[in-house]
C-alpha cells in the first residue's frame, strides 16, 4: 500500500516536475555549462574558458561594488523590513472593533504595481524640497547623494514587500489557538510573557519564512532601482542584478550573464538549504 501510495504521489508531482526540468533544470544546466565557455556577443562559442570567467568577474571592481551594495541593502531592508511587519502585525492580531481600516490600510501596497510605487517614491523624494522633506523639515537630496539614494531604496522596498509580509503574519498570530493564551493568562502570565515566550515561538516559522523571502527579494532587486535611481548616484545603489542586467543586456557579455546568472542561482540554492536545516532542527524540537 505504501508503494502505491508513494507511485501515486510523484504521479500527481510528475506534471510539475517536468515543467520544473523544462523551465529551470535545463537552462540553469545550459547557463552552467556556457559560463564554462568562451561566447562572443554574437553567441559564438570560441573555446573553453574553465574557471577564467569566475576569475575575470570577482576581478571587476563594478562586480566587488555590486556585491558590497547588495550586502549594504540586505542588511537595511531586511531587518526593518521584519521589524515593521512584525510590529505592525502584532498590534492588529487581535480584533479590535473599528481595526478594520486599519489593516486594509497596512494590505494596501500589494494593490499598487511595483512601477507605480516606484514612480511614486522617485516624486516624494526628488530633489531638495520634495515632499518628504516638507514634511520633515529637511534638506536631503535624497536621490543625488549615495546614502540617502540607498536609504530611499530601503524604504522603497519595505513599502513593495510589506503588505504580503503583514497578512503573512497576521493570519499566524490569528491562527494561534486562543486556549493556550487563556491558560498563560490564568496562570498569570504577563502579556509580555505570553508575547514573547507563546506567541512568538508558535509564529517562528512564519517569521523565518518572511525573513527568507525579504533576502530573496533583496538578493533579486533590479526594477526598482532601473526607474528610481538608475544605479547612481556614483554607482551607489548598483546591486549585483543591476549590474548584470547592465552587462547583459545593455553591453552583451555573454560571460558576465552567464556567470553572474550561476551564481546567483546557486546562491539562493545556498540560502534555501540553509532554511530548510533551521526549518528541520525546529520541527526536531
Amino acid at each position: 500500500m505504501k508503494r502505491k501510495e508513494c507511485i501515486k504521489a510523484y504521479a500527481y508531482l510528475l506534471p510539475c516536475l517536468i515543467l520544473a526540468s523544462v523551465f529551470f533544470l535545463y537552462p540553469f544546466l545550459n547557463t552552467l555549462i556556457s559560463s564554462l565557455l568562451r561566447i562572443n556577443t554574437s553567441g559564438v562559442v570560441l573555446g573553453f574558458a574553465g574557471l577564467s570567467n569566475y576569475a575575470l568577474l570577482f576581478k571587476d571592481k563594478s562586480f566587488q561594488n555590486s556585491i558590497l551594495r547588495t550586502l549594504l541593502f540586505t542588511s537595511l531592508f531586511v531587518p526593518l523590513n521584519t521589524f515593521l511587519t512584525l510590529l505592525a502585525s502584532s498590534l492588529t492580531a487581535r480584533k479590535i472593533k473599528g481595526f478594520g481600516p486599519v489593516e486594509t490600510i497596512f494590505f494596501l501596497p500589494v494593490a499598487i504595481s511595483l512601477s507605480g510605487a516606484t514612480l511614486i517614491f522617485k516624486e516624494m523624494f526628488r530633489g531638495r524640497v520634495s515632499i518628504i522633506n516638507r514634511l520633515l523639515g529637511l534638506e536631503i537630496d535624497w536621490l543625488n547623494e549615495r546614502f540617502p539614494a540607498m536609504l530611499t531604496l530601503v524604504f522603497l522596498g519595505v513599502f513593495l514587500d510589506f503588505g504580503i509580509d503583514y497578512i503573512l503574519l497576521l493570519t499566524s498570530f490569528r491562527a494561534i489557538d486562543k486556549r493556550v493564551l487563556e491558560a498563560a493568562e490564568i496562570d498569570g502570565a504577563s502579556s509580555a510573557q505570553i508575547y514573547f515566550h507563546i506567541e512568538l515561538p508558535l509564529i517562528m516559522r512564519m517569521l523565518l519564512m518572511t525573513v527568507f523571502l525579504a533576502i530573496k527579494d533583496a538578493l533579486l532587486i533590479v526594477a526598482p532601482i532601473i526607474i528610481l535611481t538608475e544605479g547612481g548616484p556614483f554607482r551607489s545603489t548598483e546591486t549585483i542584478l543591476f549590474y548584470y542586467y547592465i552587462e547583459a543586456f545593455k553591453s552583451g557579455n555573454r560571460a558576465v550573464q552567464n556567470t553572474v546568472s550561476t551564481l546567483m542561482v546557486l546562491s539562493a540554492a545556498l540560502v534555501m538549504v540553509i532554511y530548510s536545516l533551521i526549518f528541520h532542527r525546529r520541527d526536531k524540537k
